[in-house]
C-alpha cells in the first residue's frame, strides 16, 4: 500500500516583520501534516438503501459511538475540513453488509469498512430495534476511528529513517537539509539510522529553486521514504516563496523549518504502518516505485 501525505507551505510576511518561519503550522492555513487529522470532524450521513427510520437510527448512534472515542462527529454542521462518513446497505441476496466509508472534504476515500450484517433479524432492523442499532455502531465505530486518530502507539516500534541523499542543491547546503531532517526527527521520538540497511526506511529530497516575478524565489522540495527494497511508501511535498535573500543567506534557518514540517508528516506516517510482518519484499517482477 502506498502512503501519500502532502505538506501545504505558506506565504512568507514581509521582511520588516518578525522572523519568516516558511515551514511552520501557525499561518492562515495550517500545515496539514502538523494538524491531529479528527480535529476537523466527521459528518455522519444516514445509511443508504436501509430502511428510513434504520438509516437515521444508525446515524446518530455512529455520531455517539465516535465522540465517545474522542472523535468529533455530527450529522450536520462541520466546516471546508470536515471528513464525511457514509453507510450504504448492500445485500445481493447473500452475505448481507453496510459498507461504511470515510471521505477526506475532497472525496477522497480514507478507509472502508464492510460490517457483516447477514443473519440480523428482519423486524429488529426495519424497526430500527435500539439495542440492535446500538450494537452496530459501536462496532464499526472502532475502525471508523482508527483512521483518523494518530495518537495509537503501536507496540511493535516502527524502523529507523536514514536520511538519505538531498539532491538539486549545493553539498552544503544539501548536508543542512539532512541534518535539520535527523534533529527535527530524533526530537518528535522517531529513531533514525546513520546508515542505509535491510532494516532501516530511507528519506531522499529533491529541492527546485525557482526565481519569482518579484525578489522572492520559491523553494520546493519534495521528500520520499522508501522500504530497503526502493518501493515508496510515501510523500511529501513543500513548497513556499521566500525572500530571494533568505535562500542566498539564510538556507540554514530555511532547511530548518523544512526539517521540522517534513519530521512531522514522516512521523505521522511511519505511525500509522504496521509493521508487524517488517518489511515485506515485492512481488517477482514488480518494480520499485520511482
Amino acid at each position: 500500500m502506498r502512503y501519500s501525505l502532502i505538506a501545504c507551505l505558506l506565504a512568507l510576511v514581509t521582511a520588516c516583520q518578525p522572523v519568516p518561519r516558511p515551514f511552520e503550522a501557525d499561518r492562515a492555513t495550517p500545515n496539514a501534516l502538523l494538524k491531529l487529522p479528527d480535529a476537523r470532524g466527521i459528518i455522519v450521513q444516514p445509511v443508504a438503501h436501509a430502511p428510513p427510520v434504520t438509516a437515521d437510527a444508525l446515524a446518530e448512534q455512529m455520531v455517539a459511538a465516535l465522540q465517545d472515542r474522542n472523535v468529533p462527529a455530527s450529522r450536520t454542521g462541520g466546516n471546508k475540513s470536515s471528513m464525511v462518513l457514509t453507510g450504504t446497505l448492500i445485500d445481493p441476496g447473500y452475505d448481507a453488509m453496510i459498507a461504511w466509508t470515510l471521505l477526506d472534504p475532497d472525496g477522497a476515500e480514507i478507509g472502508r469498512y464492510e460490517q457483516i450484517i447477514e443473519g440480523t433479524p428482519i423486524e429488529a432492523w426495519a424497526s430500527a430495534d435500539p439495542e440492535l442499532i446500538t450494537g452496530l455502531a459501536r462496532a464499526a465505530a472502532d475502525p471508523v476511528a482508527g483512521w483518523v486518530q494518530t495518537a495509537t502507539i503501536r507496540e511493535v516500534r516502527a524502523p529507523p529513517i536514514y536520511v538519505g541523499p538531498v539532491a538539486g542543491t549545493n553539498p552544503a547546503d544539501a548536508e543542512r537539509l539532512r541534518t535539520a531532517l535527523r534533529q527535527a526527527l530524533r526530537g518528535l521520538g522517531t529513531r533514525t539510522a546513520p546508515a542505509a540497511s535491510d532494516e532501516t526506511l530511507i528519506a531522499r529530497a529533491d529541492v527546485r529553486i525557482t526565481e519569482l516575478a518579484d525578489t522572492r524565489k520559491e523553494v520546493a522540495i519534495a521528500w520520499r521514504i522508501e522500504d530497503p527494497f526502493g518501493t515508496e511508501i510515501g510523500k511529501i511535498d513543500q513548497a513556499s516563496p521566500v525572500p530571494g535573500e533568505m535562500v542566498d543567506r539564510k538556507w540554514g534557518q530555511l532547511a530548518r523549518q523544512a526539517g521540522v514540517a517534513a519530521a512531522a508528516g514522516m512521523t505521522e506516517l511511519v505511525s500509522r504502518i504496521d509493521w508487524s510482518q517488517g518489511f515485506m519484499p515485492p512481488a517477482p517482477g514488480d518494480a520499485p516505485a520511482n
